[in-house]
């Protein structure tokens, strides 16, 4: 690790200023009070979502959202190169110093945003464009995202290929990322792995129930999501290997002599949504609620499904008319409202249940 760090140092000493984009999509204020609109639901099961009024926009490819501690909405707005910060009625806040291609986004109990992107430097080799996990400091700037530093929190240059595609914070600050990369015959150290970082930023370990080796439970390819439970003892990730017959997989942390991750289900013996070989097709994250409940992404189907603790899906959305999602790849859910990047149409839609109306 010390070598590593060595490097890093050496390749980025100060990041305080990244290379200015263009092309930022216009915000505007929302108004204050959602409404529902007339249709544009569809029922999966026995409940209906609604979409609340406005849809917000303003967006290109808006890859992840998270509401904070704060609480505000925070939004990956990739394809702008920025971090787009909204109170809970839509309005503007503010907007990060840009940040290339983010991704994914989390926070900690420090109120630091860390954030899965890239970054435009220069190797032995010349220049490159590498991934990266960087940390907004929200709370040195008085929660005024426009001013907050961002430093780099972790990388790995001497593999520039690799990327890093979501991340979650354990309880204790630290957190767990999701890595991707093409390289994945090394039994030591693979490109695909679920990384476990402390709150130094400093690598502590992959977590190695998770390998990129077969199609079934523990295999992994293409990671996509990481999601926590409030206790930070349930991990749900989310992959888009087309190999992979468990795309969405659950979790749970165990304690004593053997302790580490391991899967909430067992196929052997339970039955559930989750243990449907290839019942998701390409999910892009999932997201917790206070109770337990799951609620997971899939961009290829262009819908969301909400499933009980129990792995049973429950309820769904998928929209229809001015509301049908197109590639959602984010979700996050505060106060019975569920928050979805529906990225494909540049925009962030608000969903309740009808009974919550």
């Amino acid at each position: 690790m010390v070598q590593r760090w060595a490097l890093y140092l050496r390749y980025f000493p100060v990041l305080t200023v990244l290379v200015l984009f263009q092309g930022a999509g216009c915000l505007v204020e929302r108004p204050s009070m959602p409404t529902g609109p007339a249709g544009d639901t569809i029922r999966v099961g026995d409940t209906v979502y609604v979409p609340l009024e406005p849809a917000w926009t303003g967006f290109r490819n808006p890859s992840d959202v998270l509401v904070g501690r704060e609480p505000f909405l925070y939004v990956a707005d990739t394809d702008n190169h920025r971090i787009v910060m909204l109170d809970l009625a839509g309005r503007l806040v503010g907007i990060s110093p840009p940040i290339r291609r983010p991704v994914a986004l989390a926070q900690d109990g420090h109120f630091d945003l860390l954030v899965c992107a890239e970054l435009d430097t220069v190797l032995p080799g010349g220049r490159a464009t590498i991934g990266a996990v960087f940390r907004v400091k929200l709370r040195e700037a008085q929660h005024d995202i426009r001013r907050a530093p961002i430093r780099l929190a972790y990388a790995e240059p001497e593999r520039p290929q690799r990327r890093f595609t979501a991340v979650a914070v354990l309880p204790d600050n630290s957190y767990l990322v999701a890595r991707t990369g093409p390289q994945n015959t090394s039994a030591i150290d693979p490109d695909e792995a679920v990384l476990h970082v402390g709150v130094d930023d400093r690598l502590r370990s992959p977590l190695p129930t998770l390998r990129p080796v077969g199609v079934a439970l523990n295999a992994i390819e293409g990671l996509s999501g990481l999601a926590l439970s409030v206790n930070g003892r349930e991990l749900v990730l989310t992959q888009r290997g087309q190999a992979m017959h468990y795309r969405v997989q659950w979790l749970t942390y165990a304690t004593g002599e053997a302790s580490g991750w391991r899967q909430k289900f067992d196929p052997t013996v339970q039955s559930n949504t989750l243990l449907q070989p290839g019942r998701f097709r390409a999910p892009e994250a999932a997201a917790f609620d206070l109770g337990g409940t799951l609620y997971v992404v899939d961009a290829e189907t262009d819908s969301l499904y909400v499933l009980s603790p129990a792995g049973l899906l429950v309820r769904g959305y998928r929209g229809e008319g001015t509301y049908r999602l197109r590639r959602p790849s984010g979700v996050t859910v505060y106060n019975r409202t569920l928050y979805v990047a529906d990225a494909a149409n540049g925009r962030i839609v608000r969903l309740r249940l009808s009974t919550d109306m």
